[in-house]
């Protein structure tokens, strides 16, 4: 690991030593990528129409504590990591954007979600007994690369690469191993006639592939059995044995997504960016071959709009951006036999298809920032404040059982930053204050008609869990200081941060009422 480490690093420090500033002012990156028309819009294409230099590379720890978590989080976990990104112009026909991450987690007690990303996928597999905890450990590296090439002084071409693989394991029987990889691929073009006007397209692809594997390494003689959730945490129970269940203890089932998109950018006056984007989703849980089955498939698409309107105001930036998006996914589960053919071959014979899972995810957010005195090196002061709506339904339908599960849930944050400029160096402390709330339908359970079976579970333990998560009203806030040091052309800085947030009652499921996230970063602006 501690090559990987030191490769890492020194990749990451290339670009950003590259993208040394041209006109020797040194800038916070992410204000510039915040007010930037050209670097909002996710054209690649588009920051070939900008002629600036900005890179940023940092380093950070994060300890987190305390029992208000989600399913996949723990209660005593650690992560560090180091990230570089930047922006610059290679000669007046090209523009190049690269971003490196690398992050290791390790938790403590951690049980359910076998899943890396278990809120995301249309099912979900979790481990049936929650005494069952153990250890996870979690790497990830993201590396993208993005290059913008101007045909003339009005068009543009653009091509951006995302890669992100990850792995997870749990060190305690019962044992998951997890590889997850991520490609997305965008191709654009930019059309920016004068200054008060741009249009831009690009095409999308992008697969999600997260490949699971479990595994029993004692020798006690104990069963595990693992929950298949098909929606709304209801499913059924099986004994983790074997290559022939959902999870095998043999190799590893790939849970693969596709998403395939266009996306739609017009910028108006440089101050107004708007962006429409639509994708179609397709993706299956199983091996596909004629010996082994394909257990889910999913369908569904995505409509997303994000907006930014920037209104300069002498030295002032004030800053407004929404974002919408409604997300709808659907699974069917196939149904199958294993035939022994003649010779002794055994093959998966399809017989029929059927809708179990329909989701729909809405999520809408309004954020504003006022950046006062915002074209030096850092804001003189920032004020803020972002609201945020998610809502999720789900049908599932068991023949002859349905379950419907859904809920919302809103959020506030209020935001102050100030920069005090003492000559040697700059102390910047931030606090933000948080609230969220949520309503909903745990669970509406029925049948269409009379029945006795039990073959079908619903997973109450976890359900109960992630449902009080979601809903359940709490505040909280966040205090920062920044000690900032600028030079000719860089500026370096160390950030101290502490996140406390409680819930306003005592509650029912959660182990804890209360969760505090401490995080010092290192970093340098270029």
């Amino acid at each position: 690991m501690k090559l990987r480490i030191l490769a890492l690093l020194a990749l990451a420090l290339a670009p950003a030593l590259l993208a040394e500033a041209g006109d020797g002012q040194v800038r916070d990156f992410r204000l510039v990528q915040q007010t930037t028309p050209q670097l909002i819009v996710s054209n690649p294409a588009a920051m070939g129409f900008w002629s600036g230099r900005v890179a940023m590379v940092e380093a950070n720890a994060v300890k987190s504590n305390g029992a208000l978590i989600a399913l996949e989080e723990s209660a005593d976990d650690f992560t560090f990591g180091a990230s570089t990104e930047s922006y610059y112009r290679i000669s007046k026909l090209i523009t190049f954007h690269g971003k490196l991450a690398w992050s290791h987690f390790s938790g403590k007690d951690m049980c359910g979600p076998v899943l890396m990303r278990p809120d995301f996928h249309p099912i979900g597999f979790y481990e049936s007994d929650p005494e069952m905890v153990g250890i996870k450990k979690r790497e990830l590296y993201d590396l993208t690369g993005g290059l913008s090439l101007n045909l003339d002084s009005d068009w543009s071409l653009g091509f951006n690469v995302n890669y992100e693989a990850g792995d997870q394991t749990k060190v305690k029987d019962p044992r998951f191993s997890n590889i997850l990889t991520n490609l997305d691929l965008k191709a654009g073009l930019a059309w920016h006639p004068s200054r008060n006007f741009m249009v831009g397209l690009y095409g999308q692809y992008e697969s999600l592939l997260e490949q699971i594997r479990g595994g029993i390494y004692g020798t006690t003689g104990t069963q595990y059995f693992i929950q298949t959730d098909r929606g709304g945490f209801f499913g059924t129970v099986e004994e983790l044995e074997g290559d022939r269940n959902f999870i095998s203890d043999s190799g590893h089932v790939p849970l693969d997504n596709r998403y395939y998109g266009a996306s739609l950018q017009m910028v108006l006056f440089e101050k107004f960016v708007n962006e429409f984007t639509y994708r179609k989703q397709a993706g299956y849980y199983g091996k596909r071959s004629a010996t082994t089955p394909i257990f889910f498939e999913f369908g569904g698409f995505e409509f997303a709009y994000n907006g930014t309107l920037l209104i300069p105001a002498g030295k002032d930036i004030h800053r407004i951006a929404a974002d919408f998006s409604y997300n709808v996914v659907n699974t069917d589960e196939n149904r199958f036999n294993y035939v022994t053919q003649p010779g002794g071959n055994t093959i998966v014979e399809y017989t029929t298809k059927s809708r179990i899972t329909d989701r729909g995810d809405m999520t809408a957010a309004l954020d504003y920032r006022w950046f006062i005195d915002a074209y030096g090196n850092r804001p003189a002061a920032t004020i803020g404040a972002k609201a945020t709506y998610f809502a999720r339904t789900q049908v599932t339908q068991i023949y002859p059982f349905f379950r419907n599960h859904s809920f919302s849930r809103v959020g506030g944050e209020l935001f102050l930053e100030k920069d005090f400029d003492l000559g040697y160096c700059s102390i910047i402390p931030s606090l933000t204050g948080i609230y969220q709330m949520g309503w909903g339908v745990k669970k509406a359970d029925g049948t269409y008609v009379e029945t006795t079976s039990t073959r079908l579970k619903s997973f109450d333990y976890w359900l109960d869990r992630k449902y009080e998560y979601d809903t359940a009203a709490r505040a909280g806030g966040c205090l920062s200081v920044t000690f900032a040091k600028s030079f000719e052309k860089f500026e370096i800085y160390l950030k101290i941060s502490d996140t406390l947030t409680s819930l306003l009652a005592q509650p029912e499921f959660l182990a804890g009422r209360t969760r505090n996230i401490a995080e010092i970063t290192i970093g340098c602006n270029f």
